[in-house]
């Protein structure tokens, strides 16, 4: 897992941060944003916060210093926000159109895991939303993740069966193959989707795992619905009430589909005792977030680190 270049110095906000570039095992390169910790503030495990599609590390950490990362590094989290390849700081090139989902499972992520585990020698906590929380679970399941360097799991709107719509209608479908054929990738800020683009080759991933004939499997044809069956991390999931991008049934069903023999289901609702029916973005940015849902991570974050006077395990090999 080697370097591109020495980590160099930036800012989240007010606060201070080093960018990581690794080149991960098909050659890209992979930016990582480790938030500096106070030294004389607490000394807690690392956390790598995984973005969703069309995002960047500012969904976590945004301009003016707000967000999950900012909390958790208030907290004394050492604080990694990986952005996938293209994303970001993570530049793109002449492949970029090639670049599928899979490659960031298969590839990226184990980067980042491999980096942290260098930098810290700990295992760390993983959080995921979106389609970052699905792609964490997916690559423990096939194991590009090392499950014994995984201290726990939190995944907010973490799907692969229902929404997008689109993609099993036959216009609609073949309108956008034709989209990302001329295009080679989908204008995200031009379509007001978000601040960074997809590929073409990610989007027919999608085509392959949730359009007309939907199988959720790898290139060579493994199951991933095996894979998460043996994930043995804890797991917290979320799902919002009123999410239509990736709606609370289909989070369920890849909820109960994980292995974990310790997992934790919270509907972010009216219904469940919750403020509002939360949406899909406000579930992590939004004020009522950081009232409601923060202070749910952080004390799953709490419960799942070594006690005072243990060993903490060892984060594997990665």
């Amino acid at each position: 897992m080697p370097l591109v270049k020495p980590p160099s110095p930036d800012r989240v906000g007010p606060h201070p941060a080093m960018v990581h570039r690794v080149l991960t095992g098909d050659q890209v390169e992979v930016a990582v944003t480790r938030l500096t910790r106070d030294p004389d503030g607490p000394a807690r495990p690392p956390v790598v916060l995984v973005h969703g599609t069309f995002c960047e590390r500012n969904f976590w950490a945004s301009d003016a210093g707000l967000g999950l990362g900012p909390t958790l590094l208030g907290l004394g989290y050492d604080v990694w926000i990986p952005e996938a390849r293209g994303h970001g700081r993570s530049p793109r090139d002449r492949r970029f159109s090639s670049w599928s989902a899979e490659d960031q499972l298969r590839h990226d992520l184990p980067a980042v895991q491999a980096l942290v585990a260098r930098e810290t020698g700990q295992p760390g906590h993983w959080i995921g939303h979106s389609w970052g929380g699905t792609a964490i679970l997916a690559a423990l399941g096939m194991d590009w993740i090392d499950g014994g360097a995984v201290r726990s799991l939190v995944v907010l709107g973490a799907n692969i069966t229902e929404g997008d719509d689109w993609l099993k209608k036959p216009l609609p479908a073949a309108a956008g193959r034709v989209v990302l054929a001329l295009l080679g990738r989908v204008p995200a800020r031009l379509l007001r989707m978000g601040p960074a683009p997809e590929s073409r080759a990610y989007l027919l991933d999608f085509y392959r795992w949730k359009g007309q004939d939907p199988v959720w499997q790898t290139r060579e044809g493994q199951s991933y619905w095996e894979g998460v069956g043996r994930i043995q991390a804890p797991l917290l999931a979320f799902a919002a009430a009123d999410d239509t991008n990736d709606p609370a049934p289909g989070c369920r069903t890849l909820y109960d589909a994980v292995g974990s023999p310790e997992k934790s289901w919270v509907l972010l609702g009216t219904a469940d005792g919750f403020e509002r029916d939360y949406k899909h973005v406000e579930m992590i940015v939004s004020s009522a977030a950081a009232r409601e849902v923060y202070p749910r991570i952080v004390s799953w974050l709490e419960a799942h680190e070594p006690r005072a006077g243990t060993q903490s395990p060892s984060p594997g090999a990665v």
